[in-house]
């Protein structure tokens, strides 16, 4: 058994506090929780939203009354595989913890909009690992503490000003950095290479390991500040065929030369000697 959630759960409730959890629905142990609750005891928290559909399959944040639940005790056993994290609120009303996530589930431009995963721990570890303390009132809400697993073990903070936040423009909980962004990257464009250059990705093969390879022009890339799609596919791709071809781009950038400059530089020389027609 799993020493602190207990101890934090006890200590929240002896303050008078109401314990719930968010979960995804589909996650075995929350169905076992919700089969023996009442829907006022629990909430989808994509319900009435532009993403609905998905409620059956999204978080869900339920009050939990016995700390001895077969399926709770399930759960924390094995945090790595059951993702979520526990809260604890003033009282058993969910309807303002409820409003606070859903006024921040969707993120991104009109036309572009993606769903920000808070109800995963690692979400949650990274956004308040990264934010002041005294930013945390503003994303935890009307949330008066919070436990979660995080790196092998479990942790918990409290929050200092519980209550209701309108959302701030920029929210600074997006800019929390993504320790496996990197990797995601790398693979993803390695299997865009495998489909659509796999001739240059199999002749790079004989001499280069090409996830080292390509961690070296992603580096490259930062130190140049290029981060568009456009950007990366023409770097990668021209790099490719440099080793493997072996054309050659002046690369470097100019003195004083801005980013974007740079980009339309180096590109309108490939276009303007042709090697495009390779």
């Amino acid at each position: 058994m799993q020493a602190l959630p207990y101890q934090w759960m006890a200590q929240q409730q002896q303050a008078g506090r109401r314990l719930c959890l968010i979960l995804e629905a589909s996650n075995e142990q929350c169905q076992a929780l919700m089969a023996v609750r009442d829907l006022s005891q629990y909430c989808p928290l994509y319900g009435e939203t532009a993403v609905a559909e998905l409620a059956s399959r999204g978080p869900v944040i339920l009050l939990l009354d016995q700390m001895g639940e077969p399926a709770l005790a399930n759960l924390l056993q094995d945090p790595e595989a059951n993702r979520g994290w526990l809260g604890s609120l003033p009282s058993d009303d969910l309807v303002a913890v409820t409003r606070h996530w859903r006024e921040r589930l969707l993120v991104g431009p009109e036309g572009k909009k993606a769903l920000y995963r808070f109800h995963d721990n690692r979400t949650l570890a990274r956004a308040l690992a990264y934010l002041p303390a005294e930013q945390w009132p503003v994303y935890l809400g009307p949330l008066t503490s919070v436990c979660y697993w995080h790196e092998d073990r479990w942790c918990s903070q409290d929050n200092s000003a519980p209550g209701e936040y309108p959302v701030p423009d920029p929210a600074p909980w997006l800019e929390a950095p993504n320790p496996q962004a990197g990797a995601i990257l790398q693979a993803n464009i390695l299997r865009y290479l495998l489909a659509e250059h796999s001739e240059d990705l199999v002749a790079l093969v004989e001499f280069h390991d090409p996830r080292t390879w390509l961690a070296q022009v992603l580096e490259q890339a930062r130190d140049w500040q290029w981060r568009s799609p456009e950007q990366l596919e023409f770097l990668v791709v021209r790099r490719l065929e440099e080793a493997t071809r072996g054309s050659v781009i002046r690369w470097q950038p100019l003195e004083g030369e801005a980013p974007g400059q740079h980009f339309e530089r180096v590109l309108e020389q490939w276009c303007k000697e042709g090697l495009g027609d390779e």
